[in-house]
């Protein structure tokens, strides 16, 4: 049997001991419970690597800031128009929320990863509980055993596997509201 890798690696682990249910599923025409698990896979340390270089960005605008606002207050002190003391307030405070838009993305990032990590494990480890309680209706099918018994145990586990990942991947809408602010641009550049 071939097992398939996800970007997960409990998902990986999942599918290994699914194996067994997805060959009898397979043997049964019901749904493939391997096939399932690619609607959870995820891969959390690439977000979180995403979000540590956009916080990383945060701080370099942050940076920039503290040096435009020293430039400032010395063109300032040095006798410079008011005009030029209401532009330099205003590209200070795009900086400002240039920096707090790329703290609260790395921050959300973070966050993002850590559910998605946190549904990938909770999943895997109850569907693996789910295939083993079946295993033995699952042996008999794969030995040939055709009863009602076996085959309708083999069915609702492959059922129940489907609907597991359902209810994990429908945990996902409140994720998808946070990232609804990320479709705007941060700063309005004037």
């Amino acid at each position: 049997m071939t097992v398939e890798v996800f970007e997960h690696p409990a998902l990986t682990t999942a599918a290994a001991q699914l194996a067994t249910l997805r060959a009898a599923a397979g043997r049964l025409g019901v749904a493939d419970p391997v096939a399932a698990l690619r609607h959870l896979d995820c891969s959390p340390s690439s977000i979180r690597t995403s979000a540590a270089a956009i916080d990383t960005g945060g701080l370099a605008v942050t940076a920039a800031q503290a040096e435009f606002r020293a430039g400032v207050d010395r063109a300032e002190n040095g006798g410079s128009a008011e005009t030029f003391g209401t532009w330099a307030d205003t590209v200070d405070g795009q900086y400002g929320a240039a920096a707090r838009a790329a703290a609260s993305t790395a921050a959300l990032g973070v966050r993002i990863a850590d559910r998605l990590d946190e549904l990938a494990v909770a999943a895997s480890e109850e569907v693996c509980a789910l295939a083993a309680a079946a295993s033995t209706a699952v042996s008999a099918v794969l030995d040939g055993d055709r009863s009602a018994e076996v085959v309708s145990e083999v069915g609702a586990t492959c059922a129940a596997v489907v609907r597991a990942v359902q209810e994990k991947v429908a945990a996902l809408t409140a994720l998808a509201a946070e990232l609804e602010p990320l479709t705007a641009p941060a700063v309005q550049l004037s």
